[in-house]
């Protein structure tokens, strides 16, 4: 019987309660050390995941990888729907009709999203095995829980970082959406400081795959780099990925992944994961849109000061070891 890839922790109830979480939560921590560099003491490393990833964490870890596909790993809410379709596109000749026709999680599994959804009908992980190549496949987890032969047959992989800031708001309205939470954006957004919200903590997350920035298969980019240039975003993961595309597709590319194109794509809007959650709550959650204001900065008029404060003294505390700040990320470029 094959060695588990990790062992868990409990997480107090107290320091949850407020999230809305149906179940127990964990500190997920690794059982050996990790077949890729991580930030800090690897023992001393965790992910805190709801106890409904438990029985997916070890059939993501030794999930079959192949040599020609692209990941896509961000933590969440940071841009990554919209960069699965960006690279969906750049690896599928610019099918647009198939882009606005099929749903985006069809056509780019979330590998483990039957961890946030324990009792949907579908397997992610079985649809993503069955999927033809080159698949495109999407995770929020952190390098070190990320299938195993990612690090030896090292499959081209593409990171986006966010501000954590923005990504937090973010986040609180997707929590409100999805799972019906009725807490507080100050409490949220203390949870997620702590780490108390699935896939975090947030910086050993982002500085697991920094390091490992220039690594020929790994492609670090921003979702502010997005926003300020999509056009040239669209040609460095084209020209990471070894893909032609033209000065006229990229045009074309802009349009269909602006913010309003995006927003009324129902096969982009997680149409299919708002069903699944809603059936796993078992009562009605709010409405609403997957793809909601998409702007940088866009905490700077919904967190009060002392939050941001708060935030901001975090991130340093975090980050000075390593002598980087925010912008150091958002406005990194590998060409």
């Amino acid at each position: 019987m094959p060695q588990p890839s990790f062992f868990a922790k409990s997480v107090p109830f107290e320091q949850i309660d407020k999230l809305a979480i149906n179940g127990g939560y964990s500190s997920i921590y690794a059982t050996g050390e990790p077949n890729v560099p991580v930030v800090g003491n690897w023992k001393q490393r965790f992910c805190r995941l709801a106890d409904t990833f438990q029985p997916v964490l070890d059939r993501v870890y030794n999930f079959e990888v192949r040599e020609d596909d692209v990941w896509i790993v961000t933590l969440p809410k940071c841009g990554t729907t919209w960069m699965q379709e960006l690279t969906w596109l750049v690896l599928n000749q610019c099918d647009f009709e198939t882009a606005k026709s099929i749903d985006l999680t069809i056509r780019s599994p979330f590998l483990e999203f039957n961890g946030v959804v324990s009792n949907v009908p579908h397997d992610t992980i079985e649809a993503a095995n069955e999927l033809s190549s080159p698949r495109l496949i999407k995770s929020h987890l952190p390098a070190w829980l990320l299938p195993h032969q990612i690090w030896t047959k090292k499959p081209k992989v593409i990171y986006v970082y966010r501000n954590p800031k923005d990504a937090a708001v973010s986040y609180f309205h997707h929590w409100r959406g999805m799972v019906g939470y009725q807490g507080s954006k100050e409490d949220w957004c203390q949870s997620f400081i702590d780490g108390y919200v699935n896939f975090t903590p947030c910086w050993p997350h982002v500085l697991d795959f920094w390091q490992l920035r220039h690594e020929p298969h790994i492609f670090f980019t921003s979702y502010e780099r997005m926003k300020s240039n999509l056009g040239l975003v669209i040609t460095e993961v084209a020209k990471f990925l070894q893909r032609v595309v033209t000065p006229e597709q990229v045009l074309q590319m802009v349009e269909h992944l602006s913010f309003e194109s995006m927003r009324e794509n129902p096969a982009c809007n997680h149409v299919k994961e708002f069903e699944s959650m809603k059936a796993a709550a078992g009562r009605e959650v709010e409405e609403f849109r997957f793809v909601r204001r998409g702007v940088v900065g866009s905490h700077k008029d919904e967190l009060t000061a002392e939050v941001i404060r708060e935030f901001d003294l975090w991130s340093d505390v975090n980050l000075r070891d390593y002598k980087l700040n925010m912008d150091d990320f958002a406005n990194y470029s590998k060409y």
